[in-house]
Order: C-alpha cells, then structure tokens, then sequence
C-alpha cells in the first residue's frame, strides 16, 4: 500500500457540511415540456378541481330580433358610366332583350351570341354586360365602360313598378315609395319609436304642402298621426353622401323624421 499524503486524504475525505442535492435540469423541463403538450392538444382545457363551472343564466330579456329578409331580385339595374352618363337596363323575363334606357330614351336592343357574359346589339347601339360591369357603345364611337350603382338599380327598379316618387331615410331607417296613382308605401324598422312596419294606404289623396311647389299627405296607422312632406329642396344623405333632388319630411306623433328623396319619370 502507498502511503496517502495528507493534503490528498482531504481533497478526497467527505466534508462535514452536507450538501444541497441538485435537482437535473431535465427534471424541470420535462413537466414544462409535458404542459405544453397538453396544452396545445385539440379539445383540451384545463380541468381544475371544485365544482363544475356554473351554466350561464337564461335570457330574461326580449329575444334578439331575428334578421331581415333577403329583398327580392331587382326588376331592373342602373348603371353610371366612365364618360358621367347614367343608364337604366332590364331585362324582360322570358325575352332575350334589354330595354335600355339613356337620357329617358328606351331602346330595345335583341341579344347576340358572346363568348363570355351577355350581349345585346342591334345596327346602332351595343351592350355588353357580366355581372355589375357593363360596355355601352353607340355605334362608330368607341365604347365606354359602367359600373351597376345600387343607388340607381333601386330608382330602376321603383320605375318599373310604376313609382313615381321614392324617399329614404335613417336613424331609424325608413322607406317611402309614392305610385302607381295615388298609392302610399311608408316603412321602417319594427318597434321604432318613429315608423313602425310596414303601412300601405292605396289610394291617399295628395295635398298642397307648407312650401311653394311642396306635397302633403296626412294618414292614420295604428292609431298614430302620419304626415308626409316631401319638398322640392336639394337633399344630401347623412350616411352615404349621395344627393338629391328633394327633401322628406315625416311627422309621426309630434316625433320628426328627415330624409331625402326624389321624382322618378315613367
């Protein structure tokens, strides 16, 4: 046996003080590793112990109004085109035609094969259309190129169903359409303190209005007090911007409502 020397028996002796134990590191990881599994697994949720969560209280508010109906497909569409022209087309159901209407001048225009969308020419004018973009052109002058506006699709399509006036309002939104003859449409949203549904009087007669060249007309719906004046006065819209032509007033129960409007020609 070799002797020890005695600074390398205290190099290799235990030390009196005990030593912490070190916890390895993948001990700590692999739990966290582990959580982040689970966490990130589809379907998963923490589940921690107690009593199951509480159900959410049932409404005990009026039910949530359901949505609107889709508006029906509209007989006929306006158009305003590069050059500032504006148009009207429809299409008469069960005919291959467009009656085209420019500068309140119909036309009767029959189709032709296209290779893609719709085309209508005859020997002076052509129309071509697919979807909300369309072509005009009058014959030898080269063509132009429109854009279907809703605002003028929905002033097309009152034409067609004989309406002579047509105003709009917001804030609560609402409708009012005059014609054919002496029928009167007002509609808005249900239960609005202003216009409430939808009122029909079919023959209501008109009266002169508070202003020079104005119209008047006074109604019962529901037992509430209707006026309606519509006025020759130009009209912007607060929420689109578009102008017009006339202004709507409508007094409903002493509650006052604005809007725009304006004449449509036959």
């Amino acid at each position: 046996m070799h002797p020890v020397r005695e600074d390398t028996a205290a190099a290799v002796a235990p030390s009196s003080k005990p030593r912490k134990p070190r916890t390895p590191r993948h001990g700590l990881l692999l739990p966290a590793l582990l959580l982040v599994i689970v966490a990130t697994l589809p379907g998963c949720h923490w589940l921690r112990p107690g009593p199951a969560p509480a159900q959410p209280p049932a409404a005990t508010g009026p039910a949530t109004a359901a949505p609107a109906a889709i508006p029906p497909r509209l007989l006929a569409e306006g158009w305003r085109c590069e050059d500032g022209r504006t148009l009207g087309t429809r299409v008469p159901p069960g005919l291959k035609t467009v009656e085209l209407r420019i500068e309140n001048v119909r036309r009767i225009l029959p189709q032709v094969a296209s290779a893609s969308g719709v085309r209508f020419e005859d020997a002076e004018w052509l129309f071509w259309q697919r979807g909300a973009q369309a072509m005009l052109q009058r014959k030898p002058a080269p063509p132009v190129y429109c854009n279907e506006v809703r605002a003028l699709s929905l002033i097309e399509d009152a034409r067609v169903r004989g309406i002579t006036f047509r105003g709009q309002g917001s804030a609560p939104g609402w409708l009012l359409e005059v014609g054919p003859d002496n029928r009167v449409v007002l509609s808005g949203p249900a239960g609005s303190r202003g216009i409430e549904g939808r009122h029909e009087w079919p023959d209501l007669t008109a009266a002169p209005g508070p202003a020079y060249g104005s119209t008047r007309y006074t109604a019962e719906a529901g037992g509430r007090r209707h006026v309606i004046v519509m006025l020759p006065d130009p009209c912007v819209d607060d929420i689109s911007g578009e102008r017009f032509p006339a202004a709507v007033l409508i007094e409903v129960d002493g509650r006052r409502l604005r809007g725009c409007g304006a004449p449509i020609a036959p």
